[in-house]
């Protein structure tokens, strides 16, 4: 997965799920994977991650695998209200409340917050510009206070 330019953390993701995977069933068995995956108590979401990741197993191992299809279930998120993330930020220390109400207040995720140096910070035009993490797009914004 490496060779193929996927991230550590995405990695070290696949490993830990197919060896969970392999707790339960014989891994080099698609049939012992697939009468396990009929069973298990996980989301259909969570199947689909599985046998995606199971296929890209079987690819290198040239193990032939007709992946089972699932129905991705699109589930809105959950969103804070405004004063539940405000009881949050009563909570937390110093620092971490600085943190999360950067977070909150521009929308950054948090590997684009620990990112931000300070060549990224305009002072005469009052912008930051955000390096992108997980396939967004970079974006500058407007400073106001």
């Amino acid at each position: 997965m490496q060779k193929e330019g996927y991230r550590r953390s995405t990695i070290l993701s696949a490993v830990s799920c197919l060896k969970s995977v392999a707790k339960k069933s014989n891994l080099l068995d698609p049939e012992s994977v697939k009468r396990y995956l009929v069973s298990a108590n996980v989301t259909e979401n969570r199947k689909e991650a599985i046998a995606i990741r199971l296929a890209r197993l079987y690819r290198q191992k040239g193990i032939a695998w007709v992946q089972p299809r699932y129905r991705r279930i699109e589930r809105l998120p959950w969103i804070p209200t405004e004063e539940e993330v405000n009881l949050l930020l009563r909570g937390m220390g110093k620092k971490s409340a600085a943190f999360l109400q950067l977070l909150k207040e521009t929308g950054m995720r948090p590997g684009e917050a620990w990112t931000l140096r300070s060549k990224d910070m305009d002072q005469e035009s009052r912008t930051v510009t955000i390096t992108p993490q997980k396939n967004s797009n970079p974006r500058r914004l407007k400073i106001t206070y």
